[in-house]
């Protein structure tokens, strides 16, 4: 009895100090639009490091939801990479803070700014107090535990992504007020009045200051967009290549200049055209966790979609009908009858969404063979993805002649092989016939930079024993996608971001 008393005064102890640490930590960055607002005379650039700080603090609490969910419904799932956990989490909060902003939305603006602080306050008491003792022995890097183990070169290949995101901050768009940002970032009217409601309550105690206003969005539309489109990207990866290689990849897609030439044509392509990759990871990652729990996210993935364009409802189709059909082929009929259930839930939002706001020309806007173009311009701009040739190459020779010897190294899991190849085929025809968003911008040089490390895995994978040669032509790569990054030009865009706002 003795034993047990110490113990429970041993873990309440513990929980007091967690609550305290995290509850400071929380409302301090909660706060953030207070700080803003009192320090308007600040220099622009200290205005959009606050906005940055302010957006990390909201895809945190995406993460905590994401994982609140998880444990009230116990939803337990396989990952292939711990990033996998975090990318999940963040979108699975991300939607359902979507669900919720828009509701609160329907509220006339004095009771939206009220329930704001509300909600707030009362997610900020209800994550501080540790409801599980396993939540005192996780910490941030716990659920980045693929990252605790990494070597000097991939440290520094890390940084440099991070250091490649903050010098590649596009130009920040003159206009200030809500409807006027629509119109800079969607100007072809492709996404749904539920995204920009959910963006507006994300941002509402700016709304009365036009600045703050407008970084808030952009450090929506490039920040927050940007981080999960790499992240993602990672995660993909890592389904088929090395953690390595995969932070090679990560760092060639951010160095290549496309990316700044997409950003500059339009920031709203962060939005709409990184769909196709988060669609192709969610089948993938899906079909590995193995629980039919994971259901829920594949309906609401799909009803995100159509959020961003009404076309989009197609490939959540596909990809329910695909599942059920094909790549759940091996579980009983109990098991798929389960995960259409917990799917069903993104499902009607879908057919509700459609219902209220169908737009049949914002729909149906077929590419044909523009992406052939994009191709090229992808590939002339950064000389590195002209391995995706060779890449492709490979995975065809693989296919069609197995017992090539020279190609026996590489074993990439064919189930995902097979998913992967089914899934960039509706892709391209849904992008030829249908809509080609999933054909262009952010939604090809994925693709390309993915194909671009196939015949580096095979050269890693034959040196695998030689740390120095593997070293020395890993560092060679890294130099290659930075000296054609344009850095330079990145820089001056970047200091000369806040002298005209």
């Amino acid at each position: 009895m003795d034993n047990t008393l110490e113990k429970k005064s041993g873990i309440f102890f513990l929980k007091s100090k967690f609550f305290l640490y995290r509850i400071v930590s929380y409302f301090s960055f909660l706060l953030i639009p207070v700080y803003v607002q009192k320090s308007l005379e600040l220099r622009p650039i200290y205005q959009f490091i606050l906005m940055l700080l302010y957006s990390a603090f909201i895809m945190s609490q995406w993460f905590f939801l994401g994982k609140e969910i998880d444990h009230r419904l116990k939803i337990y799932y396989r990952v292939n990479s711990s990033i996998d956990r975090v990318v999940y989490r963040l979108f699975l909060g991300m939607f359902f803070f979507i669900i919720l902003f828009n509701l609160l939305y329907l509220l006339p603006p004095k009771w939206v700014y009220n329930f704001f602080w509300v909600i707030w306050g009362a997610l900020g008491l209800f994550y501080s107090w540790p409801t599980r003792g396993k939540i005192i022995q996780e910490s941030v890097t716990t659920n980045f535990s693929e990252f605790r183990y990494l070597d000097s070169f991939e440290k520094t290949l890390v940084t440099l992504v991070v250091s490649l995101m903050i010098f590649s901050v596009p130009e920040f768009p003159r206009l200030a007020q809500r409807e006027a940002l629509i119109l800079f970032f969607d100007p072809s009217n492709q996404v749904s009045d539920l995204f920009w409601n959910f963006l507006t309550v994300t941002y509402f105690p700016f709304k009365s200051y036009p600045t703050l206003f407008k970084f808030g969005w952009c450090t929506y539309f490039y920040a927050v967009n940007l981080s999960l489109y790499l992240l993602t990207f990672y995660a993909f990866l890592r389904f088929f290549i090395s953690r390595r290689l995969s932070l090679l990849g990560v760092f060639a897609l951010i160095s290549s200049w496309s990316i700044s030439k997409f950003l500059a044509n339009g920031y709203g392509a962060t939005l709409t055209e990184i769909y196709s990759l988060v669609w192709i990871w969610g089948m993938l990652w899906v079909t590995r966790s193995s629980t039919y729990r994971t259901g829920l996210f594949v309906g609401l993935l799909g009803f995100f979609g159509v959020i961003l364009n009404q076309s989009y409802a197609l490939l959540a189709l596909a990809q329910v009908v695909l599942l059920y059909f094909y790549f759940l082929k091996d579980k009983t009929e109990w098991f798929k009858r389960q995960s259409l259930k917990y799917a069903l839930f993104g499902l009607v939002l879908i057919v509700l969404t459609l219902v209220v706001t169908f737009n049949f020309s914002n729909s149906f806007n077929p590419g044909g063979m523009d992406f052939i173009t994009h191709l090229q311009k992808i590939i002339d701009r950064k000389a590195f993805f002209t391995l995706s040739v060779f890449g492709i190459i490979i995975l065809i020779l693989k296919r069609t002649t197995p017992r090539l010897r020279s190609l026996k190294i590489l074993q990439f899991d064919k189930v995902k092989v097979d998913e992967l190849n089914i899934g960039i085929v509706i892709l391209f025809l849904f992008g030829i016939f249908v809509n080609g968003l999933s054909l262009k911008g952010f939604s090809l040089i994925w693709l390309v930079t993915f194909y671009s490390l196939i015949p580096l895995e095979i050269v890693f994978l034959h040196i695998s024993r030689l740390r120095s040669s593997r070293n020395m032509i890993y560092l060679i790569y890294i130099l290659i996608c930075l000296l054609d990054s344009h850095f330079e030009g990145r820089v001056k865009i970047f200091l000369k971001l806040f002298e005209n706002v």
